[in-house]
C-alpha cells in the first residue's frame, strides 16, 4: 500500500494475527499523519474553534470573538459546529488535490477520524445534509467533496431540493463581503423538516457564514436545530 499524499510506500508489520486477520488498511504514512494537526484540548463551545494557539484576546469565556460577533450581529439563529483538523498550511495544500485537482480518493485519509468526531458529539442527529456546491461548479469538479464527506458517515444522507446559486468561491471573499451578499441558497420546491436535528457537512469552515446560510433556510423549513461537522477549522 502506497500513502495517498506522498505515494511512499507503507512497510506493515507481519505477525500470525494481521496474516489470519485482515487489519484495517492503512492510507497515510506516519511522517503525513505527523503534519496533520488535530483539534484537541479546549475549544470554542459554538464553532469548535481551538484554544490551543489562540490568543487570549480573541476568546471571551467558553467562547471565540468570531462567535461572540454572530451573537451580537443577530443575523442567524446559533448553530454549533465542530471540526476535525486546523486548517494549516499542510491541509490547505491536501485540500487542494482533494478539491481542485479531482483527487477523490483522499476522502479515504480522513474517514475514521471524521467518523470518530461525529459520533462524539453528533450520534443523536436524524440526518445529514452536504453543503450543495452549484451545478457550474460541481461540473468544474466533478464531484461535491461535501457529499463525499458525509458518505463516511453512519447516517442517511437526506435528498432535499435545496441549492445554490452560481456565485463568486467565499474564499475569495473577505468576511464582510460574505457577510453582505444575499442568501445563494433556496428550495427548488417546498419542503418541511419539522421537528428534525439535521446535520451539515462541509470541508472548512472559516467565517461560518456558509453553514449559516444553509441553516436560514431549514430553520425557515421548521428544523428544530442545525449543526455543522466540517473537517477543517480555519
Amino acid at each position: 500500500m502506497h500513502c495517498l499524499l506522498c505515494d511512499e510506500y507503507i512497510s506493515e508489520l507481519v505477525s500470525w494475527y494481521s496474516f489470519f486477520i485482515q487489519s484495517e488498511m492503512r492510507c497515510i504514512c506516519e511522517r503525513c499523519e505527523r503534519k496533520l494537526s488535530y483539534i484537541i484540548g479546549e475549544s470554542c463551545e459554538g464553532c469548535g474553534r481551538s484554544f490551543t494557539s489562540l490568543s487570549e484576546e480573541y476568546r471571551e469565556g467558553d467562547f471565540c470573538k468570531d462567535c461572540v460577533r454572530w451573537k451580537e450581529e443577530m443575523k442567524f439563529l446559533p448553530i454549533k459546529n465542530r471540526s476535525v483538523y486546523v486548517y494549516n498550511d499542510w491541509m490547505k495544500e491536501v485540500l487542494a488535490r482533494f478539491k481542485f485537482r479531482g483527487d477523490a480518493e483522499l476522502v479515504q485519509v480522513f474517514h475514521a477520524n471524521f467518523v470518530a468526531v461525529f459520533h462524539k458529539y453528533f450520534s443523536d442527529c436524524h440526518a445529514v445534509i452536504p453543503i450543495p456546491l452549484s451545478k457550474e461548479r460541481e461540473y468544474e469538479r466533478g464531484f461535491n467533496q461535501a457529499e463525499l464527506l458525509a458518505s463516511c458517515l453512519p447516517l442517511n444522507i437526506l435528498q432535499t431540493s435545496i441549492s445554490r446559486k452560481n456565485t463568486e468561491k467565499q474564499s475569495k471573499k473577505k468576511r464582510i463581503e460574505r457577510l453582505s451578499v444575499a442568501n445563494p441558497f433556496y428550495f427548488q420546491k417546498e419542503e418541511t423538516f419539522a421537528g428534525q436535528h439535521l446535520l451539515l457537512i462541509d470541508d472548512v469552515y472559516t467565517t461560518g457564514i456558509t453553514v449559516r446560510q444553509v441553516a436560514a433556510c431549514l430553520y425557515n423549513a421548521g428544523a428544530q436545530t442545525v449543526s455543522s461537522l466540517t473537517l477543517c477549522r480555519g
